[in-house]
């Protein structure tokens, strides 16, 4: 929001306060001041009357000028091609500084230049606020000006712009006004009334305005005849504001509606009544119909759009912007002047919809004042009466609300001294609250006006009287809890899963929580929860839409980011949250936000140079991680077999993971088919669903003395059925012998010659130890035992 110090002192009594002490009063007790900056930004520039004209003799593009600047007649060499004798124009002088360097004596193809006619452009305004005539050329009076004077002063674009950082809470100011209110609580300065008289012209032969309203997404609507306008420029004032502002000046009847929105925040817009007549009604467009708005785009309507409509064609996309075929063109004598307020979040949701935003349609979603619709509509009446020489015909038509009820809060002295730990007396409360513009009565009932829409309760009044009153005045207080703050569990076991990721060579990643609804398909395993997506009311792309269920898509996505730059050796992971809500409900809970642990590794993991040795990502080595981090959690996870976790994974090197019997993920390769179709080689994945794990409390070992005797190992080859798992050939040896068995583990397997073509052979290591001597027969009986029950449970023999 950018404010000019000569228009809000013209709203609200600034006198005697420096700009130091205006920008460091508002940083503190209101809003954020971003930077303060000069609309021109050169010295020494001063008015220039143009004497003569003449063409350079060598140039077909250049003009020799005898230039008047009061003091002196400079003679200056000029290339714009709109330069004329007679004009008043703005002159940089010898030694001028400017944006593109220091103005110097020189001379041009033998002529002596001793100045320069400047552009607006040269002075530090931006194109895109410079009127169009001006934008190839120099800028010129169009009425005679004070030759000598300074021509910052004469183009009224001296004084300083402040930068106001707006949070989004208070549209209320994105007014002048609004502002003005603002600062006149600040600086307990009382504010300036706007004097103006409207002189309406009684009509009878005149049709009234007809005004019908068809949908409950316009609040008001007002509807002004104004004839016989005389299209103009601005006066300088007007144009200058509106720069200053961040608005481009066009013509007086345009440049008037702007005025109104930055000076009320009250979007209008005004319709050429030959076009449209006297009948106007409001209503919802039709779906999938097409409208062309001013800037010559078809647009494709929603059946939640607001239409303006003459009862038949559609005039107005209503809050966002205006139709092609009744804009106000120069030939413009009578216009249809609308001032309405429709429902924040439908104009919300159609200007994100078709990526149009406008001003109009900013100040429509924060929320327009109702109250003031009328008064903003006068206003601008009185100006169109002033400089456009416009009669203004008859009363508005009018459909809706012309006003909302103050809302009322009851607050006592309790609740703010409460809540801010000071000692603020009644008086003081009330002089605060009614230096904001809100009546309180003694008994601190207080009525908050329309205009504030972001007050509803009474800690926002208490807010509101804590930064008037002044932060730097609440008392310092210390912590009266001597108790230290430490990690929860969960925090202690997530730190430790990340550090142990880490450790063991994989990097820590942060992705986005929001993915495209094709994406959050893919790699979707909610285990055993038919699952949903929540999906943002107002995403602001497609790519980002919905809450993603799982993290792989985005780990994967980290991948193809590599990969497309010849980074092909990634091992990522990441610790984050997924959410889902079960099918059939209407909104999501906490329940269904779930913390997960999800990896993705591809190619090289390990090499080492010497020896040039590689260590290749495969499925035992993800795996042997997994283990690693179970081993760091002093915990263990199961692996099993899965046929099909889902259509992205490869059906034969994919497993589940149990933990504690419950089945918390998965690991595995992706589809060579969906790694074919990404760009993806040798990707593996993991994830599981954490929020059990790290919420288990900590299992603490008991202490067990050191085996003074060696252990006795055995190797012994089973053969068995393919299809069984070797996990569940370790569990159920384990369980045979708890007594001096203290470790199982696979270290071979074979598949060939003397093995049938639906068996397998695994080579297994079993550890014994005891404090006491472990004789050959007690080993032997100790084996015989776990052969017999592995062939009984599992159909397992020995290999002969």
């Amino acid at each position: 929001m950018r404010v000019k110090l000569e228009w809000l002192n013209e709203l609200v009594d600034l006198t005697g306060l420096s700009l130091d002490e205006i920008v460091n009063t508002v940083s503190l007790y209101s809003i954020e001041v971003e930077g303060v900056d000069k609309m021109v930004h050169a010295s020494d520039i001063v008015i220039g009357h143009v004497l003569t004209k003449e063409p350079h003799p060598d140039s077909d593009h250049l003009n020799l000028l005898t230039v008047d600047v009061k003091d002196e007649v400079l003679n200056i060499v000029c290339g714009a091609p709109n330069v004329a004798q007679g004009q008043y124009v703005i002159i940089a002088k010898i030694g001028c500084e400017l944006d593109g360097g220091t103005i110097k004596r020189s001379k041009i193809r033998g002529y002596e230049s001793c100045g320069m006619v400047c552009s607006l452009q040269e002075l530090g305004i931006e194109k895109k606020y410079v009127e169009e005539k001006f934008s190839q050329g120099i800028y010129y009076f169009e009425d005679k000006v004070e030759i000598g004077m300074n021509g910052a002063e004469a183009l009224n674009l001296n004084d300083p712009v402040i930068e106001l950082g707006l949070t989004p809470n208070r549209g209320d100011m994105l007014s002048m006004l609004g502002v003005a209110y603002e600062m006149s609580a600040v600086f307990n300065r009382p504010l300036k009334p706007l004097a103006f008289e409207i002189q309406r012209k009684l009509d009878e032969k005149q049709e009234p305005i007809q005004i019908d309203i068809e949908t409950p997404n316009c609040i008001a609507y007002y509807g002004q005849l104004i004839k016989n306008i005389n299209l103009k420029p601005s006066p300088r004032w007007l144009s200058s504001r509106l720069i200053a502002f961040g608005i481009r000046p066009i013509n007086n009847s345009v440049d008037i509606t702007n005025y109104i929105l930055a000076l009320f925040g009250q979007p209008l817009h005004a319709f050429d009544y030959d076009k449209v007549g006297n009948h106007i009604v409001v209503k919802n467009a039709q779906a999938n119909d097409e409208f062309v708005t001013l800037d010559e785009q078809k647009r494709i309507l929603a059946d939640y759009d607001i239409m303006i409509t003459d009862g038949t064609n559609n005039l107005c996309l209503g809050g966002i912007m205006g139709g092609l075929d009744s804009e106000v063109t120069e030939n413009t004598k009578n216009i249809l002047l609308e001032a309405a307020v429709f429902d924040s979040a439908v104009i919300r949701k159609t200007a994100t919809r078709l990526n149009l935003h406008s001003e109009a349609s900013q100040r429509y979603e924060r929320g327009v004042d109702v109250n003031r619709t009328k008064l903003a509509l006068d206003y601008a009446c009185y100006l169109f009466k002033e400089l456009c020489d416009a009669e203004i015909i008859n009363e508005p038509g009018f459909n809706g609300t012309k006003s909302i009820e103050d809302k009322k809060i009851i607050i006592t002295n309790e609740d703010v001294n409460g809540l801010l730990g000071t000692n603020i007396t009644n008086e003081e409360i009330i002089n605060i609250l009614s230096s904001l513009g809100f009546k309180v009565s003694n008994n601190l009932e207080v009525f908050v006006p329309n205009r504030r829409p972001d007050i509803t309760i009474k800690e926002d009044l208490v807010e509101e009287i804590a930064r008037i009153y002044g932060y730097d005045k609440l008392p310092l207080t210390h912590p009266v809890d001597d108790s230290l703050g430490k990690y929860s569990l969960s925090q202690k076991k997530t730190k430790l899963i990340r550090n142990t990721m880490i450790s063991l060579g994989l990097d820590n990643v942060v992705t986005y929580s929001l993915l495209s609804n094709s994406e959050n398909k893919l790699f979707a395993i909610n285990h055993d929860v038919e699952a949903e997506n929540i999906e943002l009311l107002m995403p602001l792309t497609e790519e980002r839409k919905t809450l993603r269920q799982g993290l792989i898509p985005s780990l994967l996505g980290v991948m193809k980011y590599n990969f497309s730059r010849k980074i092909k050796d990634v091992n990522i992971f990441e610790i984050g949250k997924v959410y889902y809500k079960k099918a059939g409900e209407v909104s999501a809970s906490n329940k269904y936000e779930k913390t997960v642990l999800a990896g993705a590794l591809a190619n090289e993991f390990s090499s080492t140079l010497w020896k040039g040795q590689k260590e290749i990502v495969d499925f035992y080595l993800v795996k042997g991680l997994l283990e690693q981090l179970a081993v760091s959690l002093n915990t263990k996870f199961e692996f099993v077999r899965a046929e099909k976790i889902c259509d992205e994974m490869h059906p034969n090197r994919t497993a589940s993971i149990l933990w504690n019997g419950k089945n918390i993920g998965f690991i595995g390769q992706i589809h060579p088919k969906y790694a074919l179709e990404n760009a993806l080689e040798n990707v593996y994945v993991f994830e599981l669903l954490i929020d059990e794990l790290i919420n288990e409390p900590e299992v603490i070992n008991r202490y067990q003395s050191i085996n003074k005797l060696p252990n006795v190992e055995r190797d012994i080859a089973l053969v068995m059925k393919k299809d069984i798992p070797s996990t569940e050939v370790i569990n159920c040896i384990l369980k045979s012998d708890k007594q001096f068995l203290t470790n199982a583990y696979v270290f071979d397997l074979y598949e060939g010659e003397k093995i049938n073509e639906d068996e397998k052979s695994l080579a297994i290591k079993l550890v014994f130890s005891s404090n006491e001597p472990l004789t050959e027969d007690v080993i032997n009986a100790k084996v015989k035992r776990i052969l017999k029950d592995l062939q009984y449970k599992l159909n397992i023999t020995l290999r002969q």
